[in-house]
């Protein structure tokens, strides 16, 4: 297959464009490395040293003999995104590309902004692109299970069926973010859900819960390949930063009132 990753120079974007190149298919990675321009605006940065994404690119087709085409494209640009999906013509396109940090959307009036901006925004550009390009390209999209919060019910997988004042129906399970990045991704949940209602596209949304580590089998290849490890108070998630702490005999920082558990 045809397959471009969506922020493929993120955390999750280049071990998973190495996985699938990996296996044999045909891989593109887009990222207009803004990610690395947070590092640069909080003074933060990954505890484990990475390379460029020219670098990266460079040394795994030293380590596996395959090619990694890359963009530099913004998904709000809509006519560059355009022109990827043109050039490349994927079959799937696996979607990393957006603000992912919580505490980032929450600082202030213009990152809660561009949080909503970068990511909605850049969503409906897929959106569009694929419509009016190839609606048989299959979406698979990172969703979070932020986007439900902590609701006093059990979370169906997706889908709940409602029986109300004698009627039925099947809606996507109500959503109750608690930050305005969790709420950007209900926002793409529901115009991708409404997508592929009118347009008939295809899309995987994945709610996943915190993905935590450093190395996969690709990573571990050579040191050029590594994705980065954060442990900030604002990208680092609990997990990494925990981890950190206690490696440093310092005391655990628990937000709130600690009933996530």
């Amino acid at each position: 297959m045809r397959i471009l990753v969506l922020g493929g120079d993120g955390y999750l974007g280049w071990p998973t464009a190495m996985y699938l190149s990996a296996r044999g298919h045909e891989v593109g990675v887009l990222d207009n490395g803004l990610r690395r321009q947070y590092d640069h605006e909080l003074g933060a940065g990954s505890l484990v040293p990475i390379e460029s994404m020219a670098t990266r690119v460079q040394a795994w087709r030293e380590v596996s003999g395959k090619t990694l085409p890359s963009w530099t494209t913004d998904l709000c640009d809509a006519d560059g995104l355009y022109a990827v999906l043109r050039e490349l013509s994927p079959d799937a396109v696996v979607h990393f590309a957006e603000q992912r940090a919580a505490p980032y959307s929450m600082i202030d009036r213009k990152h809660a902004v561009h949080t909503q901006v970068n990511n909605v925004v850049g969503t409906l550009n897929l959106m569009y692109a694929i419509g009016e390009l190839d609606r048989d390209v299959h979406v698979v999209k990172l969703g979070t299970m932020g986007e439900y919060g902590q609701p006093n019910i059990d979370i169906e997988e997706g889908w709940l069926e409602v029986t109300h004042k004698g009627r039925t129906d099947r809606m996507m399970f109500p959503k109750k973010p608690g930050s305005f990045y969790h709420l950007s991704k209900v926002h793409d949940s529901h115009n991708l859900e409404f997508g592929c209602r009118i347009w008939g596209l295809r899309v995987t949304d994945l709610n996943q819960g915190v993905v935590y580590g450093q190395e996969t089998d690709e990573t571990a290849l050579d040191p050029r390949l590594a994705t980065r490890l954060d442990y900030d108070s604002v990208f680092g998630t609990v997990i990494n930063r925990f981890a950190i702490q206690a490696v440093l005999g310092e005391p655990l920082t628990v937000y709130g009132g600690g009933s996530q558990t």
